[in-house]
């Protein structure tokens, strides 16, 4: 568990200093630790889960795993609706599996998506039930492949969302690829290649590059995640904001596209 962004910066800071650190890995952790000045891990930490910096939002991992599923195709801001509409709601998997699906929905509607969302959450929570006595922890035998592979017969979850389950409510090294982890480490390493997010081989590449370069540490993985998530979504655009980045010295974007930081603030 990380309780503070002191403690994510030491981490950060500490596993630079070892000698088994790449190349790569070196340069993802110094953006990384760069960007802990700008960025707070601790406060955007919005799935509630077992390990959450928060004791208030400190929760079982089926309540990470219904979080993740609200979040899919809806902003932030709507997610977090959504989830404490649902957390204020509902005490455990069998209130959920018993729910009124036309309640469900009133209460996730603004995350989008809502009879389908409901109807997945539903059917997800009887799976855990008939499957896993009621306890998602069940599948959790600590060895992560074997965890993987549980997590893909629940209904409804796809390579993102079992690899949020893995670092977020399991604390496993399995690093998340949303879009603006993709973009930000596509521009930082790759921006002499095309590589596209809606093809899975190429988010694939980018989560082996990640995870080849850095230690099997989830905490590490948290704290990329999250960091190069929130560079993405409000610097790192779809159209970057180079003028505006404080790590563009070090951007295979920005030193292709030599006049896009010519207006820099910093």
């Amino acid at each position: 568990m990380i309780n503070s962004d002191v403690e994510a910066y030491n981490i950060i800071v500490s596993t630079l200093n070892s000698e088994n650190t790449s190349i790569n890995g070196r340069k993802i952790l110094e953006i990384t630790k760069d960007l802990l000045k700008y960025y707070s891990f601790v406060e955007n930490q919005t799935y509630p889960r077992p390990s959450h910096p928060y004791p208030e939002k400190r929760k079982d991992a089926y309540f990470t795993l219904i979080a993740i599923l609200l979040s899919l195709r809806t902003t932030l801001e709507n997610e977090m609706k959504a989830v404490n509409n649902f957390c204020s709601r509902y005490s455990n998997v069998y209130d959920v599996a018993n729910a009124d699906i036309n309640e469900l929905i009133t209460l996730i509607k603004c995350a989008g998506m809502p009879k389908k969302k409901a109807e997945t959450i539903i059917n997800v929570s009887k799976y855990i039930i008939n499957n896993l006595n009621g306890d998602i922890n069940n599948i959790n035998d600590g060895n992560i492949d074997h965890i993987r592979d549980s997590l893909f017969k629940i209904p409804g979850l796809g390579e993102k969302s079992v690899d949020c389950m893995l670092e977020l409510a399991f604390d496993m090294p399995s690093i998340v690829i949303d879009i603006n982890v993709f973009r930000v480490v596509s521009r930082m390493f790759f921006s002499d290649r095309t590589l596209s997010f809606e093809k899975n081989k190429d988010i694939l590449e980018i989560k082996n590059f990640i995870e080849s370069n850095i230690i099997a540490d989830y905490r590490l993985y948290q704290i990329v995640h999250t960091i190069l998530l929130l560079h993405g979504k409000f610097v790192c655009k779809s159209t970057p904001n180079c003028h505006e980045c404080c790590i563009f010295d070090r951007c295979q974007y920005c030193s292709v596209n030599e006049d896009s930081h010519q207006l820099r603030l910093f």
